[in-house]
Parts: C-alpha cells; structure tokens; sequence
C-alpha cells in the first residue's frame, strides 16, 4: 500500500490496513496529520508528532483454506527512517469469524525503530469495517554530539470505507502519548525530560486486486 501525510520532526507509526489480509498486491496514498502541544525540541519546537509522510507497498498471502494464517508483507517509505517495512500475521479466520485479528511489527531502518502491535477489527455484508490497533515501542537513537531516547503507546480506530471493487478508504484517529528524554554525549543530564502526547487524524486510499 502507499501512504502519504504531514512531513514531521517525528513521524507517527501508521498502520494503514485493515485486520483481514487480502490476497495478491495492494498499494494507496496516506494523509495524517498530529495535533497537541508544542513542546521544546532544540532548534525545532513542535508537537509530538506531526504526523507522517508514507508510499507503501504490500503483497498479502491469503490461503483457501481458513483454518490457516494469512501474512500482509508492506514496505514503506519515507517514514521518520528512511524506510520501514510492516509484518502482519492474521490469526485463522475460521477462528475468529466474523471478527478479524492480528499481530505485526513495524519496524524502520537505519533508525531501528520497531513498534509490534495488535489488530482487531470487524466488516459488515457491504464490506465496510471498523478496526483498532494498539501499539507501542521503546527507542534510542545517536546523533552527533547528543542522543534521544523515546518510549510511546500509538492507538489507531480506523473506518473501512469501500468505494470501488479495487479501492478502499479508511480515516483513521488515533492517539499517542509517551517519554522523551534529549541529552548532550558530554552532559551528565538531560536537557529535555518529559512526557508528551498528541492526536492523530488521518485517511488512507488503498487500492487492490
């Protein structure tokens, strides 16, 4: 899938599909944007998040048989890294029916950033569907002459919106709140020590077999 949003400071870890995998290749566009105080970051002053500017793409394996898993492999980029890639894993959908869910991990490179999370979600007749994410990851990241250390919970409610047999619309809300703490390598304290937190709203066009 492909994803596009609000260039940021930090990017917001997106998950853009819904909980039940589709088979073959999907790809779309993504907007979101963050909102919530601004808070003291060096030179660059701003919310928690901006929000976040993604192209993805995705292959998704569905078996016949509902009694297996099903798998969503996608790339993304840009993201806060310069790229990410997102595993999914559908639990059986015999399972469940009519409830769809999942775990996958989001993980971004060179910055290693890796957020794993879990899906959960439902669809009407009319393929229209609701879901919800919960994630959360703890980071650290080395830059010259000071690093950050960043730990958060990222929720996602999303509505699933078909519009043409090859193309869905989801909006998205979601909220994330966690610690950031900045220091200077020859410091023995850090300069920024807080808790943040900001909303998020967003929508994605996916488009698919």
């Amino acid at each position: 899938m492909i994803a596009v949003a609000a260039l940021a400071q930090d990017c917001a870890p997106v998950i853009m599909h819904g909980p039940d995998v589709p088979g073959g290749f999907s790809g779309g566009v993504t907007a979101v944007l963050g909102r919530g105080p601004t808070y003291e970051n060096g030179d660059d002053p701003g919310p928690f998040y901006f929000g976040a500017a993604i192209a993805s793409l995705a292959y998704g394996i569905r078996p016949d048989n509902g009694g297996l898993p099903s798998m969503r492999l996608g790339l993304q980029a840009p993201t806060g890294a310069a790229l990410a890639s997102d595993l999914y894993l559908q639990v059986p959908r015999k399972w469940l029916a009519p409830v769809a869910a999942g775990a996958g991990l989001l993980a971004e490179f060179p910055n290693g950033r890796q957020m794993p999370y879990l899906q959960v979600g439902v669809k009407n007749g009319g393929d229209f569907g609701l879901n919800a994410v919960v994630g959360s990851y703890a980071s650290r990241r080395s830059y010259t002459g000071y690093w950050v250390r960043e730990r958060a919970q990222v929720d996602w409610l999303t509505l699933e919106i078909p519009i043409a047999d090859w193309a869905s619309l989801y909006l998205h809300g979601g909220f994330a709140s966690g610690h950031v703490v900045k220091q200077f390598n020859r410091d023995s304290t850090p300069y920024v020590n807080e808790d943040r937190w900001v909303t998020l709203g967003g929508l994605t066009l996916e488009f698919h077999r």
